[in-house]
């Protein structure tokens, strides 16, 4: 269960409900997978601008950070519960 003190979201995606979490290290692995700082890469967002991988980048450290294993098929389970629905999270 999220916790909205800590800034916590909670996702479902393929029937699991994952509580995403930001961390240093899941900013700082964020930052590595999307190839950019968060400041370009929250640039991007509100630009609409992103591509899948860039949810990917963002959500699987997240999953982590929120005490859970990110799925092996996350990009394949964003698609099927839709990219614009995932990121308006």
């Amino acid at each position: 269960m999220a916790n909205d003190e800590r800034g916590e979201v909670t996702i479902v995606l393929g029937a699991v409900e994952y509580t995403l979490r930001s961390t240093f290290e899941a900013m700082a692995t964020t930052e590595h997978a999307a190839g950019c700082g968060l400041l370009p890469l929250v640039r991007r967002l509100t630009a609409q601008e992103w591509g899948v991988r860039d949810l990917v980048a963002i959500i699987g450290p997240a999953i982590k950070a929120g005490g859970a294993k990110p799925p092996d098929n996350l990009g394949a389970l964003i698609m099927a519960a839709g990219p614009l629905r995932v990121a308006a999270v």
